[in-house]
């Protein structure tokens, strides 16, 4: 009987053992894949890069928040195996959710558990284990996973997790370091590329010539570099008519090209070079043969190093070369017409553009003052040293007034100073004490200069005087200008008869605005000018209407500037 019945029960058996044994893989396939999800997990617990001490609650609670919601992601894309049947509960390696536990060693024992759990259940299936007869669900089965193995536990780095929310954490170290010297770099070439865009973009922005405060560049953080190309051309045409005849020419009155180098190692030094050149008639001014008649040639306008340092709010500037003329560089600053005619002084042959030596300037509080101290040859750029002595002019210059506005800045100034020189062979003296008021707004300019000379070329006991006056002011900006100017030069004090008055009347007109004055302008003048000589003034003596003239003047002054590198 027990013989027939187990042989009717065979069926049944085979079918139930078939049952076990696809029950049993499917168990060990879904506990295999959790044990891979638990090492992938305690895998990004390992290159985390995050800096937070082993022992503090916080660290603990948010790794374990860490490590259940990647757990909770990860099921959600692999989705529950549709083979198993049932949940099977399978925990989690301890080391993952303790901070402080080598999380590479609880990923080799959780390898370990599922290994031991995928023996037992082929023992139950081959008939050794206790629920051999049974009906195969995976929630009867019992097994023993063995102990983990108990080893030291080494510091290590927390999950980024913790890292955002527990306190002390210093989060910048969050990309590494060699993430956040990318980011500076970048960021440092940004800088860069921005201030070249503002100095040849931005209409925001006012160039001026604050040398040594700061350069015509805008220089980013040191180090930084910066070469600039310059020119400038002063053309038109005029009529003129000298005791009733009438003549027309069209004349080139100034063509200049220049290039300028800085250099800023550090915040508190800068230096470089300049280079400019001009056009010139080759015959001089009461000459009619020069170069191939009277040719316009080129020559070395200046040419000299430069180099500033700031010392909080004072900053020292050297120059050497072939340098500008000091007082003319300042006192221009408050001149906006130079394109219609130059300043008395210079116009008088009473000051040289450039010449040959070495300046020191003290520059305080942004421009507020100024000292300025000069040694030249004083022979200007169409001589070399022709006597022992040299020119040494001290120069102050003091701004009362400074106003920033939106459209540009508006300053007073006043400027004086005092040269005691030398001229020619004979040593001529060529002392000279100057003065001069500028006022320079988005909306206008106005000036006065006054130079007196105590020898002039090789008379060194003659007396000459200049004075200059000029105001220029937009009447609709920047299309329609107005401008005045008056020059009284007084060519010998003690000779009566002697002066030459010359007034300048026009409009204007400009293609850019104020602001880009100093980067682009093209400006068209039309004025009235007339010149008019003493009895004792003129090229011949007691007739003054021989020199007397009238002229209409129809003149371009196109200038601007490119940042090059």
């Amino acid at each position: 009987m027990s013989r027939t019945t187990s042989i009717l029960s065979l069926p049944s058996r085979r079918v139930k053992t078939a049952r076990s044994v696809k029950t049993a893989r499917s168990v060990k396939t879904a506990r295999s894949v959790k044990a891979a999800r638990w090492g992938v997990a305690a895998l990004l617990l390992v290159v985390a890069p995050a800096t937070v001490s082993a022992g503090e609650p916080e660290s603990s609670t948010a790794a374990k928040a860490g490590v259940g919601e990647a757990l909770a992601a990860e099921e959600e894309r692999a989705g529950s195996s549709p083979s198993a049947g049932a949940d099977v509960p399978v925990s989690a390696p301890e080391g993952a959710m303790r901070p402080g536990v080598d999380v590479a060693t609880s990923a080799g024992t959780a390898a370990a558990a599922s290994s031991s759990t995928s023996t037992s259940e082929i023992g139950s299936v081959e008939g050794t284990g206790p629920s051999a007869e049974g009906d195969g669900s995976a929630e009867t089965e019992t097994e023993t996973e063995p102990e983990p193995k108990t080893e030291p536990e080494p510091k290590t780095l927390p999950t980024a997790s913790a890292t955002e929310g527990s306190p002390g954490v210093d989060v910048a170290h969050a990309k590494g370091p060699p993430g956040q010297v990318r980011e500076e770099r970048r960021a440092r070439r940004e800088r860069r590329a921005a201030d070249r865009d503002t100095l040849n973009l931005d209409a925001g922005t006012m160039l001026r010539n604050r040398w040594p405060f700061e350069p015509v560049c805008n220089l980013g953080r040191s180090p930084d570099l910066c070469l600039t190309i310059d020119a400038e051309v002063f053309t038109g045409y005029r009529m003129r008519s000298i005791a009733g005849e009438r003549f027309s020419e069209f004349a080139l009155d100034r063509g200049e090209i220049g290039t300028n180098f800085w250099y800023r190692a550090n915040t508190w030094i800068d230096g470089g070079v300049a280079l400019r050149l001009e056009s010139v008639r080759s015959a001089g001014p009461q000459s009619l043969i020069g170069i191939d008649g009277d040719s316009l040639v080129i020559r070395l306008a200046q040419a000299y190093g430069h180099t500033a340092a700031h010392v909080g709010p004072i900053s020292i500037g050297v120059r050497g070369g072939m340098i500008p003329e000091r007082w003319i560089e300042q006192v221009e600053k408050g001149y906006d017409t130079v394109g219609l005619g130059r300043l008395a002084s210079e116009q008088g042959l009473l000051m040289e553009r450039a010449d040959l030596g070495g300046s020191l300037t003290v520059s305080g509080w942004e421009g507020l003052v100024e000292l300025d101290l000069q040694m030249t040859n004083g022979e200007g750029r169409a001589q070399e040293e022709l006597n022992r002595g040299k020119n040494t002019t001290a120069m102050f210059t003091v701004r009362p007034l400074r106003r920033r506005h939106a459209k540009g800045p508006i300053t007073l100034a006043l400027h004086g100073a005092y040269r005691d020189g030398s001229w020619g062979v004979a040593a001529a003296r060529a002392h000279r004490a100057a003065g001069a008021v500028t006022f320079a707004s988005p909306w206008g300019f106005a000036g006065a200069e006054l130079v007196q000379a105590f020898g002039v070329r090789e008379q060194g006991d003659r007396v000459s005087r200049s004075v200059g006056g000029w105001i220029s002011a937009y009447a609709w900006q920047p299309y329609i200008g107005l401008v005045a100017k008056y020059d009284h030069v007084r060519q010998d004090l003690d000779l009566e008869g002697s002066a030459v008055d010359i007034i300048t009347a026009g409009v204007f007109s400009d293609l850019f605005g104020y602001t880009w004055r100093r980067r682009r302008r093209v400006r068209l003048y039309a004025a009235y000018q007339h010149e008019g000589y003493g009895a004792a003034a003129g090229p011949v003596p007691g007739a003054p209407q021989a020199a007397d003239s009238h002229r209409f003047l129809l003149q371009i002054e196109a200038a601007g500037l490119l940042r090059a590198l």
